[in-house]
């Protein structure tokens, strides 16, 4: 494809994303360089999307911050962090890259395209913040806002409904330690079955007390159940928000 053709394509590419006619094709165009690709042309490194990524990681993160902040004036930082990095996990942004087309811009090396380059993810969620980074030089913090968001709204929705499901373990340690700085301890109270078909029950306490049993085909997955059922326990008891 030629210039010329890469910049129409672009166009529309905007125009389809709703950012209308603003753009700055030659911006964009660094985004998607991939470092193998201005390698193998032999240009300079700083032309590739590098410094853009660095720059669009960073207004993705203050945007999805700021958001989570607003959205969740109860949950406490660690939580929020756990969102967060779901949000902006390079799955996510690879399968939104993916989404709206992006990974037909990114420019690879032969060797990098020969591999598939452009379906791996890495290589996507850094082009997606690449692609962020331009945007928010060429229009407005307050546009990039607006399109994240909008964009990422279900995705933290659906991710706030399976909260308790990320690590349970973990978050119940951090209640615990912020209570009285210990942790809660796990007790095997019976196991049934083959030994190729196991089922382990996991009894959960702390500072002496029960607060709930799970079960599970192994002792992890029986902890993680327990801690489920202790977050649950501790939230209905009104002693625990997330």
């Amino acid at each position: 494809m030629s210039t010329s053709d890469r910049e129409r394509a672009y166009c529309e590419f905007l125009k389809k994303l709703g950012f209308g006619s603003s753009h700055d094709f030659s911006l964009f165009e660094k985004a998607m360089r991939h470092t193998s690709y201005v390698h193998e042309a032999d240009i300079p490194i700083e032309c590739s999307y590098e410094r853009l990524e660095f720059l669009g990681d960073a207004v993705l993160k203050l945007v999805v911050s700021k958001y989570l902040y607003c959205k969740f004036p109860d949950y406490k930082e660690g939580v929020l962090s756990k969102l967060r990095g779901e949000i902006v996990a390079d799955k996510t942004l690879a399968d939104f890259a993916i989404k709206i087309g992006l990974n037909n811009f990114i420019l690879l090396s032969d060797n990098e395209r020969k591999t598939g380059g452009e379906l791996k993810r890495s290589i996507l969620a850094c082009a997606l913040e690449a692609f962020l980074g331009a945007i928010y030089l060429t229009c407005s913090y307050a546009r990039v806002e607006e399109f994240i968001i909008s964009n990422f709204a279900d995705l933290i929705s659906e991710i706030e409904k399976n909260l308790e499901k990320i690590n349970p373990k973990q978050q119940l340690q951090e209640y615990t330690q912020e209570i009285n700085h210990t942790l809660p301890e796990y007790i095997l109270l019976s196991k049934s079955g083959s030994q190729h078909c196991a089922v382990f029950e996991v009894g959960v306490y702390f500072d002496g007390k029960f607060l709930a049993k799970g079960c599970g085909s192994s002792k992890k997955m029986a902890q993680q159940e327990a801690a489920k059922n202790a977050l649950e326990f501790l939230k209905n008891e009104g002693l625990w928000t997330q």
